[in-house]
């Protein structure tokens, strides 16, 4: 028989059942990241302290067969904001699917956004690896599709051999002799490290950069640092103007699989003020890409939204990639009133 209940193992453990879940299923096809225990530890379980009102899973007997975590989070819905949570990874064993797992962890999910007056849980996916059906079948559940990425390629050559297609080796392959590395050159005058000190200037930026969002994550102060901060996960650099921060890029890496691994570099957040030139955030945007390329980064991904000028990554050599994925959410009650065209902020992950 079995019980939805809440997740009752730590970081490893939770790294160890969707890693191995998600290589058996797609891991011959698509390429993949790698939650191993120190990411799931950052955005999920914070070294046992957080709470775990969304971290859900199916058990049968005492053995994991299905998890659906998601973490507490703000949201801003419409130009208000509320409760709700954020994360949305619905895995199941290949040997349980088909017994409607899913939908019970999704229910039991609703239930407890009913219990603690939450509003809405968001989620985000892409076509591939993991399609959108489950999504389609879940009650109450809204899709908004037309989310881009951009993209930056360290090492052209890496990507060429790690790829499954034809198609992409080719153009990774095609574009290596055209690559222009401008970043290495970029000047670190008054760019550093964040600091705990900077948090409260941080979160000035970001919450400027978010008020056209209708529709996505938004932060406590909180959440804001342990985004900007958490043991060695993420990293972050700020412009510092007349004793001032003026600018943040933050980031984190993870493993990709794929035909063997390599190094991605995910970008999270970049937010500046107004008075900052194009010079100077470009070059903030620079010093963070030497720093990925000093780790062995062989490509980087943000996705489109507020504070990522296209014209900024353009001239940092960043390539514009399709609109592939799609912001999920899921509403525990039927009268939620969602906006018709979101401005629309969320993590790639």
């Amino acid at each position: 028989m079995i019980e939805v209940r809440t997740f009752e193992g730590d970081a490893s453990e939770a790294s160890w059942f969707l890693n191995r879940v998600w290589q058996s299923t797609y891991g011959k096809t698509a390429p993949l990241p790698v939650w191993d225990s120190r990411f799931c530890d950052w955005r999920l379980f914070r070294g046992g302290q957080a709470p775990r009102d969304y971290l859900l899973a199916a058990y049968e007997g005492k053995t994991l067969v299905g998890t659906l975590f998601a973490e507490p989070a703000r949201l801003r819905l419409g130009r208000v904001e509320v409760d709700g949570s954020y994360g949305l990874r619905a895995t199941v064993t290949n040997s349980h699917r088909g017994q409607g797992i899913g939908a019970k962890l999704a229910h039991e999910l609703l239930r407890r956004h009913q219990d603690r007056a939450a509003r809405l849980t968001l989620g985000f996916t892409t076509t591939e690896p993991r399609p959108p059906g489950f999504w389609r079948r879940t009650w109450n559940t809204r899709l908004f599709g037309g989310l881009g990425m951009w993209m930056y390629a360290f090492d052209a050559r890496a990507l060429a051999r790690w790829s499954f297609t034809d198609n992409e080796r080719r153009l990774f392959t095609l574009a290596h002799p055209f690559l222009r590395h401008r970043f290495r050159e970029a000047d670190r005058q008054d760019i550093r490290p964040y600091q705990p000190a900077d948090l409260n200037r941080c979160t000035a930026l970001v919450h400027d950069m978010l008020r056209p969002v209708t529709l996505g994550y938004t932060y406590t102060t909180e959440q804001l640092a342990a985004q900007l901060q958490y043991r060695d996960v993420p990293r972050t650099f700020v412009l510092e103007q007349d004793g001032e921060v003026r600018g943040l890029v933050s980031a984190h890496s993870l493993l990709m699989t794929g035909v063997g691994e390599l190094t991605a570099e995910v970008v999270d957040l970049m937010a500046f003020h107004a008075s900052v030139s194009t010079e100077d955030r470009q070059r903030l945007l620079q010093v963070a890409m030497q720093d990925m390329e000093r780790r062995g980064v062989a490509f980087a991904g943000m996705l489109r939204g507020p504070g990522t000028s296209a014209c900024l990554l353009l001239r940092s050599g960043w390539v514009p990639m399709p609109r592939r994925a799609k912001v999920t959410c899921l509403m525990p009650t039927c009268d939620l009133d969602l906006p018709a065209n979101p401005c629309v902020f969320t993590h790639l992950r």
